[in-house]
């Protein structure tokens, strides 16, 4: 097995794990992994991040998942990150609610290019 594939493997059991520390760790990880990722390995992140992230109850791992989300960019597919419009971003702690719906309008503008709809203009 490769070190990359043991690293995901780890980050994988981490941003699963029960412990908010190790979530927290983990999603901060993900984005020094970000430059060496495959789109496929991007995509598995992506969904798991924004899995944990919809679940998540403590604070500071959410701010890191969010931000992991952010940093994968593209990779962060839109039918991958869907699951974040179940967040009530009033709810949720200060500037947070201002990650998900960067996120989702970024998700959001993602698939207007892929089906043809063009995307913001520059």
């Amino acid at each position: 097995m490769s070190d990359f594939a043991s690293r995901l493997l780890a980050l994988v059991r981490d941003i699963a794990a029960s412990d908010p520390h190790s979530r927290e760790s983990a999603a901060d990880q993900v984005t020094d992994l970000v430059s060496g990722c495959s789109p496929a390995d991007g995509r598995v992140l992506a969904g798991l991040l924004a899995a944990a992230a919809e679940c998540e109850t403590d604070p500071a791992a959410l701010e890191a998942q969010l931000n992991a989300i952010i940093q994968l960019g593209s990779l962060a597919e839109p039918d991958m990150v869907a699951r974040l419009r179940a967040l009530d971003v009033e709810k949720l702690p200060r500037g947070l609610g201002d990650y998900v719906e960067d996120i989702l309008e970024d998700a959001e503008g993602a698939r207007g290019r892929v089906h043809g709809f063009g995307g913001p203009s520059a």
